[in-house]
């Protein structure tokens, strides 16, 4: 089994100017295909943060059985601009939130194709408990909004702001000022007043949500929640990690993407059956410090909002409903009027052959 691991955390930190150098036939690229003989197939180099259901698959033994019975390998490596690793020709799939892919196509040029999906996004915005705020359009003007980066899960905060409260969330701005900050900070930062709103996750706020220090907009809703109660009504999805390949990458590697989706299958129906001790087993990915503090994030999961779905695989009406992420991003300016919607497919997964693609390109 090959899996590499380099711990910087850190996902599309900035778009900026991008040098990216697109391998032309990527397959030329990175091994892939069936190379036949001794049960080595290739390797799927995958560049993905730390994830708890990964590490389960892989401590369990899971993945090395199915890598030993299929004959491919992943490779996983981490990286601090995975997009950029990945467009440069350096991985092979990238994860990818559904409001990132369109931006980072526009930035770099590549054309990509989703193949499955894995997290819906779990940020949430929290403010200083007893500032009355509900949403964003309570929010002061000129005030400091904290977020993460310039990119990433702030580009869907950015679009529903200005869709449900006309409000401009952004850099510089006059009315809602975005103020980098991380995730763990931003909490804090609330209460002592630094900022009118913070964008965090309930695992790097576990503290200050059980004492009751901060609020949650919107109800407690995550971005994902919102755009199903708004938008697509019993829609699961606003993916924070969609997995995503080269469409040229794609078009030869059939085999492999059918396997890789496989494996993610798997992790997902281990965490259905084993969620309680994936959380035991992985602290630092659920950021609690204490067993109280577990037990809070183990009811959350159970109770208040599970982020992880139960299929990887894509099904036509799910990539209907989910593109339309991308109509918001147009109207909150955030990508052009005339960006295509990025390509999505379905795998069947019995089969591993392709049975849509959504929108059709043929072969092109």
């Amino acid at each position: 089994m090959v899996v590499e691991t380099v711990r910087q955390i850190g996902k599309f930190a900035t778009f900026g100017v991008l040098s990216v150098a697109v391998c032309v036939g990527i397959a030329g690229c990175s091994p892939g295909g069936d190379s036949g003989g001794g049960g080595n197939k290739g390797t799927i180099r995958f560049v993905f943060s730390p994830d708890p259901a990964w590490n389960w698959i892989e401590d369990q033994g899971i993945l090395k059985e199915m890598e030993d019975e299929s004959g491919y390998h992943i490779q996983r490596f981490e990286t601090e601009d995975e997009f950029a690793s990945f467009a440069g020709g350096h991985a092979d799939i990238v994860s990818t939130g559904t409001y990132e892919t369109p931006v980072l196509e526009k930035e770099t040029g590549v054309q990509t194709v989703t193949i499955g999906k894995y997290n819906r996004a779990q940020d949430i915005v929290v403010v200083k408990n007893g500032s009355g705020y509900k949403s964003f359009g309570d929010l002061p003007k000129g005030c400091k909004v904290g977020v993460e980066s310039f990119a990433g899960s702030s580009l869907v905060w950015q679009a529903l702001a200005k869709d449900m409260d006309n409000r401009e969330l952004a850099e510089g701005s006059d009315d809602l000022q975005m103020a980098l900050t991380d995730f763990e900070v931003s909490p804090d930062l609330v209460v002592k007043g630094d900022l009118c709103a913070g964008v965090t996750a309930m695992t790097t706020s576990i503290p200050y949500l059980m004492n009751g220090s901060v609020d949650v907009l919107y109800d407690g809703k995550t971005a994902a929640q919102l755009y199903e109660e708004k938008y697509e009504p019993g829609h699961v999805g606003m993916n924070s990690n969609n997995f995503v390949t080269l469409h040229s990458w794609y078009k030869d590697h059939p085999d492999e993407v059918a396997f890789f989706l496989s494996v993610w299958q798997r992790a997902l129906d281990e965490w259905k059956a084993h969620q309680s001790e994936i959380i035991d087993a992985n602290q630092e990915d659920f950021g609690y410090q204490n067993d109280v503090e577990k037990q809070f994030v183990k009811d959350y999961y159970a109770n208040t909002y599970d982020n992880f779905l139960d299929s990887v695989y894509l099904t036509p009406k799910w990539i209907e409903q989910e593109q339309g992420v991308t109509d918001l991003l147009r109207a909150a300016g955030l990508v052009p009027e005339d960006q295509q919607d990025s390509i999505y497919v379905c795998i069947d997964p019995e089969t591993g052959k392709q049975t849509c693609e959504i929108p059709d390109v043929g072969d092109n």
